[in-house]
């Protein structure tokens, strides 16, 4: 075994939403959740949790409302420019 080649794939992150770091201006996209399986997305207003964690208030731009998010499986981060 070569130790510069490894031995298979990098495995996932276990947790790439927090990990992401998370924060305000951020996009939040949950795919397949929202009507006709569209995914839902949302601009992070504020991280609630300690170090980036959830729950994140997000204001939806399907309905122009906000709610209290704990995204799970299917959800991802779009950091702001």
């Amino acid at each position: 075994m070569n130790a510069l080649v490894p031995d298979g794939p990098e495995p996932p992150d276990p947790d790439p939403i927090r990990n992401a770091r998370p924060g305000p201006s951020d996009t939040l996209i949950i795919d397949g959740a929202g009507m006709a399986g569209l995914p839902l997305l949302g601009t992070i207003v504020a991280v609630c949790g300690d170090d980036g964690a959830p729950p994140y208030l997000v204001r939806w731009t399907a309905g122009d409302y906000e709610s209290l998010v704990f995204p799970g499986a299917g959800a991802r981060i779009e950091k702001h420019r």
